[in-house]
């Protein structure tokens, strides 16, 4: 995974969203969600959310102009005066905020659980070995009982990943979350549920998931 500067001279340069699809607007996963109903400050009461490694606040800032509570935590500091800036000019600060933050830390000062909505969109597939494991522990920490994670990820067996490729992982830099890996890391407090069903062949997925 690319390091703390790296990411902060790509958002400074305009590019981080270029190569590898963030930073394009809401996730439309969460879009369709909110827009069916299906993830609402109603349905979530009292409707707080927590975007986990949120970038330029896309996400955060959708969430907050549809009625929720929501806290946007990213290690860029960046990004995270990015989002400021921004969900002040669309008039969103009072619902939206932004911690420079470690998503894999014990604890994240300025955006402590319990959560109803726990968002997480091109994180967990870009960390390793034990970083993986402290971000699904901070997952599980985060959200109550009931609540609701939206997952995004790259989503493949390594070997079946081109060589090299300038869209997305490959074999040179296979960042995806491998077949099952979700079970295992959520399938024992959580009810997994893939979006859309049938399941997806694109390389990608993304799965709600219901704390137990």
């Amino acid at each position: 995974m690319p390091g703390r500067v790296t990411y902060d001279l790509l958002y400074r340069a305009g590019v981080a969203g270029a190569s590898r699809g963030w930073d394009r607007g809401p996730g439309p996963e969460l879009v369709d969600l909110v827009g069916s109903g299906r993830i609402t400050p109603d349905v979530l009461r009292p409707g707080r959310a927590v975007d986990l490694g949120c970038g330029t606040g896309s996400n955060v800032m959708f969430l907050a102009a549809h009625g929720f509570d929501a806290v946007g935590v990213d290690f860029s500091k960046a990004a995270i005066d990015m989002a400021s800036e921004e969900a002040v000019a669309l008039s969103v600060a009072d619902r939206a905020r932004f911690v420079f933050g470690d998503v894999t830390a014990d604890e994240i000062p300025g955006a402590g659980g319990p959560f109803d909505l726990v968002v997480v969109y091109n994180t967990l597939q870009d960390l390793r070995g034990r970083a993986r494991f402290a971000l699904a522990r901070t997952i599980h920490r985060l959200v109550r009982p009931g609540g609701k994670v939206v997952l995004w990820c790259y989503y493949a067996d390594p070997r079946d990943l081109p060589l090299y490729s300038f869209r997305g992982p490959s074999r040179l830099l296979p960042f995806v979350v491998r077949p099952g890996e979700e079970v295992a890391l959520f399938g024992g407090a959580f009810d997994i549920e893939w979006l859309p069903e049938p399941r997806p062949t694109s390389g990608a997925a993304c799965f709600l998931m219901t704390r137990r």
